[in-house]
């Protein structure tokens, strides 16, 4: 087999492809060049989903003549002269490849200019190579055109999807970054009309006014931490209001005082989910925008070629950073009582978070905020109740509304939260088993079961290995006597390996209380008398979160007065 060196249009274009992916990521890549440079104004033009035409222009500081050409030239830069400027990049990022790989697939004409400049210059360039293309009139800043993308490489070209979604890509993708960069006016035009309007403005939650509507971007809660020289600042919205995947947990990163990057980050994620835990159903995901601010140095921002992905010096700092403030802001806003809310109503459809339709008015600035949810103001034991409905569900009245109360998720709610309450004070009431179960489990899985003991005696569940595949459980928690536990440790082992994580232990701790929860308590079909659910629904004024089950299911739902008038067109 004989080795040998690719042409370098071919190579270029091999490494494009890390970089440029779809139109989406060419206008990623342009815009974050427009903020490095100081733009206040964004704006952005395609055709036919950016595939015939992509153009964007900026109000930034534009570029010297000569500064124009060397763009083009690969690794070329502004932002660091040496191995040691690396850390202290504060910008988007550097890989020095954005314009040389669009170049590589697409036939680009870049014209920039200078304040101080008489006049602009033009420079052309494609996979053959950047070239001058003599003086230009522009007003100060630069504007780039995009021309027929992936047009010499018909391979990938035809991996792209129909205009309509490289259009949401791209929509999704400016979002992303008008999120953070809120004194920064974005336009996005598509075949002659407007598709989004982002007029600057001072705060960040008055641009997510703009992205997300006026009501649901005020209902959002608000959160900030400090420690370790890492801060955290942000907005959650109620568990109530999920989707099916990650898409809306906007995480960014800050360097110093640098710009905030919207990044893909396995550890942010993690920390998000870890601080809605016992709130969200498997397989559901929050809606979520936090900014995480770091010190130079503490993480490497180009790890990623199209810089979606940072790795932190301290992944533990950030999670410890995170995971708590959003548990305990939630807990918080999630708490029952006399803060005013946004409850769970029956009827009400879910978030519309797209970025078409919306409210592009300059937004007021916003009041004192309310909780997340208060179905009781005046506490649960306050309501009157009516009645049980299809042997499970409590009809209750009160303060203008009709409840609904879920009685087992509201049982399980409340045992479980009296159960953790116990771990977290000594452990968890248990029982020895007079026989010792022995659980069979792949060799992995006893080894990290093994690990991570301690975290799950204070469970309830107290064990060793015991030969090879088999892992011996002496004790269970007093309140699932007499029941099989075997499948629950097994799903317990089988997340540790997965996690691997000290995190993934306490998360397993807390499946395992809500499991024994969920088996301890009252189940629909059950018929509970007047005394029974006065003393239920008293208990859940006593614990910190009412709202969800651990398992992420609603407690209650509400049915307003004027809602129930209007069934009867009153």
């Amino acid at each position: 087999m004989k080795i040998h060196r690719l042409p370098a249009d071919l190579a270029n274009q091999i490494a494009a492809g890390e970089v440029v992916e779809r139109p989406a990521s060419v206008v990623k890549e342009l815009v974050e060049n427009a903020l490095d440079a100081g733009a206040r104004h964004v704006d952005v033009r395609l055709a036919a989903g950016g595939l015939d035409l992509i153009a964007v222009r900026d109000d930034g500081e534009g570029m010297a003549p000569d500064d124009a050409l060397v763009a083009f030239a690969r690794h070329a830069t502004s932002k660091l002269s040496c191995a040691e400027d690396l850390p202290a990049v504060a910008t988007l990022g550097f890989r020095g490849e954005a314009l040389p790989s669009i170049a590589a697939v697409g036939r680009v004409r870049v014209v920039t200019r200078r304040p101080a400049d008489p006049n602009g210059v033009a420079v052309e360039a494609d996979a053959s190579g950047a070239r001058a293309a003599g003086v230009a009139g522009a007003a100060p800043g630069t504007s780039v055109e995009v021309r027929d993308l992936f047009a010499e490489t018909p391979a990938r070209r035809k991996f792209l999807r129909a205009p309509a979604t490289e259009l949401g890509h791209v929509v999704d993708t400016l979002t992303r970054i008008a999120v953070a960069s809120p004194a920064v006016g974005f336009r996005l035009e598509h075949d002659g009309r407007e598709v989004l309007g982002l007029p600057p403005i001072h705060e960040p939650r008055e641009r997510l006014v703009q992205v997300l509507g006026r009501e649901r971007a005020l209902a959002l809660a608000p959160v900030e931490a400090a420690m370790g020289g890492y801060t955290l600042g942000g907005f959650l919205a109620p568990p109530s209001e999920t989707v099916s995947s990650a898409r809306l947990v906007w995480t960014y990163v800050r360097i110093g005082r640098g710009s905030g990057r919207w990044v893909r980050d396995r550890l942010l994620l993690r920390a998000v989910l870890d601080g809605y835990e016992s709130l969200l159903l498997r397989g559901r995901y929050p809606i979520a925008v936090l900014f995480v601010a770091v010190p130079p140095g503490e993480v490497d921002v180009n790890v990623h070629p199209a810089k979606l992905e940072v790795r932190f010096r301290r992944p533990a700092a950030v999670h410890q950073l995170i995971a708590p403030a959003l548990r305990a802001r939630l807990a918080t806003a999630l708490a029952p009582g006399p803060a005013a809310g946004h409850p769970i109503t029956i009827g009400e459809g879910g978030p519309a978070y797209a970025a078409r339709g919306a409210d592009t008015r300059e937004p007021e600035a916003p009041g004192e905020q309310p909780g997340l949810w208060a179905p009781a103001p005046r506490g649960f034991a306050s309501l009157r109740f009516i009645g049980q409905i299809f042997d499970g569900y409590l009809l209750c009245e009160g303060e203008g509304r009709v409840m609904l109360i879920d009685q087992h998720a509201a049982h399980e709610r409340v045992v479980f939260e009296r159960l953790r309450a116990e771990q977290r004070s000594g452990g968890v009431a248990r029982d020895p088993l007079l026989v010792p179960e022995a659980i069979e489990l792949p060799a992995t899985e006893v080894a990290v079961l093994a690990e991570h003991a301690g975290v799950l005696a204070t469970a309830g569940l107290e064990g060793e290995p015991f030969g090879e595949g088999t892992y011996l459980l002496r004790t269970i928690p007093r309140l699932l006597r007499g029941r099989d536990v075997g499948a629950l440790v097994r799903a317990i082992a089988a997340e540790l390996v997965e996690e691997g994580t000290s995190a993934a232990a306490a998360r397993a701790a807390d499946a395992a209380l809500a499991t024994v929860a969920c088996h301890s308590v009252v189940r629909v079909g059950q018929r509970l008398d007047a005394a029974e659910v006065q003393a239920l629904l008293a208990s859940m004024d006593g614990v910190e979160v009412s709202a969800h089950c651990p398992h992420g299911r609603p407690v209650a739902a509400e049915l307003g007065r004027t809602q129930v008038e209007g069934l009867f067109r009153r």
